[in-house]
């Protein structure tokens, strides 16, 4: 006979992780009916990363596959499902290079409007 002492089921959830110098795409442990945002929230000083993998954001070099790595918290500048991600044709461990020229783009074309100029940026 089993017997469950308070602890409620948790799932994993595939996340991609961007810190200043890394890019970690693994799994977090989230109990069954929270958000990504609570287990952030609620976590320590660090959150537990299981089959990770980490990646150089600048040089984009993979770097090591883990097991099981602690990414800490406030170095953490961007978590998201992995499903979430919307980088037609890219794959998660290019995820860095993808964002870099999101941003790239976002800045011209807010440049571009400031200036009054109606150019196609691609």
């Amino acid at each position: 006979m089993s017997l469950s002492v308070g602890r409620e089921p948790n799932t994993m959830m595939e996340v991609v992780i961007l810190t200043h110098n890394y890019r970690v795409v693994g799994k977090v442990y989230v109990k069954k009916g929270t958000r990504l945002t609570d287990v952030v929230c609620e976590a320590r000083q660090f959150i537990a990363v299981a089959a990770a993998q980490v990646w150089e954001r600048q040089s984009g070099n993979n770097l090591l596959h883990a097991g099981f790595i602690n990414v800490s918290r406030d170095e953490i500048e961007i978590i998201l499902p992995a499903d979430e991600v919307g980088c037609d044709g890219c794959d998660i461990g290019s995820l860095g290079t993808w964002f870099l020229q999101q941003k790239r783009d976002v800045e011209a074309q807010s440049e571009q409007a400031n200036l009054g100029l109606d150019l196609d940026i691609d």
